[in-house]
């Protein structure tokens, strides 16, 4: 992903606490063969309260406290493992350890656990939980876009915000429904086009990957520097080579669940290109900038790739910035026939701006952009 999410935003996560907390008395009621209390004393003191009046996750708790009965030590245990592994977030993502998940425990106690921990992260919109952590990140988010493709928005906080998705898949990780450390807003597409329910955490052969955690992790640079800028999709459109600025393991798992690379290529680097250049053009004439000369056509294209950078992420210009700084960096070394073109780019922008009179006098505004 292109940048992370603040760890404050998963501050309150009281829910998923008391969640675990019950479900450890539980078993320690369970394990001293005790009679199960009466609602909601099943739960810690603080958030009684707040929850007695929940009577869906009482009755959850009570059908879970009921199957649970019927399974030998060795076997309830396995489900205190999978609820703390499965809650090992940051480490799970990194590869420091590993877990149980749902799959692994046994067939009649995985119901009544799902239905659990779905309840509870339901209730974390009834609660407000969700709405605050959505506030948090929005307010913190760079130009509002989705850190794991940087091309769509985000809508503000309110009724129709942005996915909470369960980046550890909740049918396989499901003692971390309601976990905020698993939870993180994503886009439409990202969501529901390419995510899904892939497990993060393996591949598609069952070998172990790591994973970016969306609450510890720095900003990513996308590099367009190796690409070729011509014989890609057209013959004047770049053969593009897109990778990422530190290149570590994550990005392989980022790239593969999101299709990040290709998304780039097919929505926007192939398709915009020609756009992009064409504003370029308009921005250099506006300017009154001088491209007339190697040199003069470099500073200029290393001022529109600064001026993109300031940019930030509002309407992909981190991807211009990449796209320029290529042309740059071939322009510097002396490729001809980029420099010819790129200042028919500018010559075509001014020339078109000019009256027909003076239009007609520059010969090379009949040149199209390529």
């Amino acid at each position: 992903m292109l940048f992370g999410y603040p760890i404050e935003a998963t501050q309150n996560n009281w829910l998923h606490d008391c969640l675990c907390s019950a479900v450890r008395t539980i078993h320690e009621i369970v394990d001293q063969k005790r009679k199960y209390p009466p609602w909601p004393t099943i739960l810690p003191a603080g958030h009684r309260g707040a929850l007695k009046l929940r009577t869906g996750l009482r009755d959850r708790f009570k059908s879970y406290n009921s199957v649970l009965r019927m399974f030998d030590k060795v076997d309830r245990d396995l489900v205190l493992d999978a609820l703390e592994g499965e809650n090992r977030v940051a480490e799970l993502l990194s590869g420091a350890c590993e877990c149980l998940t749902l799959h692994d425990l046994p067939q009649d106690l995985r119901k009544p656990i799902a239905e659990l921990f779905g309840l509870a992260f339901e209730l974390l919109s009834d609660l407000g939980v969700r709405d605050e952590q959505y506030e948090a990140i929005y307010s913190a988010v760079s130009d509002h876009v989705c850190p794991f493709c940087g091309t769509e928005h985000f809508d503000p906080p309110g009724p129709k915000r942005e996915a909470l998705d369960h980046y550890l898949s909740r049918n396989r990780y499901t003692l971390a429904s309601a976990n905020l450390r698993n939870l993180v807003p994503m886009c439409h597409k990202c969501n529901s086009s390419y995510k899904l329910s892939t497990d993060l955490l393996r591949c598609s052969d069952g070998s172990r990957r790591v994973a970016f955690d969306p609450y510890v992790h720095t900003s990513l640079r996308v590099s367009l520097d190796e690409s070729d800028p011509f014989n890609g999709s057209t013959p004047n459109t770049p053969k593009w080579e897109i990778r990422f600025d530190p290149d570590v393991p994550a990005v392989s798992t980022w790239d593969q669940v999101f299709s990040v690379r290709e998304r780039y290529r097919r929505n926007h680097l192939d398709p915009d290109f020609r756009r992009w250049l064409s504003s370029f053009g308009q921005w250099a004439r506006a300017g009154d900038i001088n491209a007339d000369t190697g040199e003069a056509l470099v500073a200029a294209l290393g001022r529109y790739e600064e001026y993109l950078i300031l940019c930030g992420m509002h309407d992909r210009a981190f991807l211009k910035a990449a796209v320029f700084r290529m042309l740059r960096r071939h322009c510097e070394d002396g490729h001809q026939r980029l420099i010819e073109q790129l200042r028919d780019v500018v010559v075509f922008a001014t020339a078109s701006r000019l009256p027909l009179r003076h239009a007609a006098e520059r010969p090379s505004a009949a040149r199209s952009i390529p």
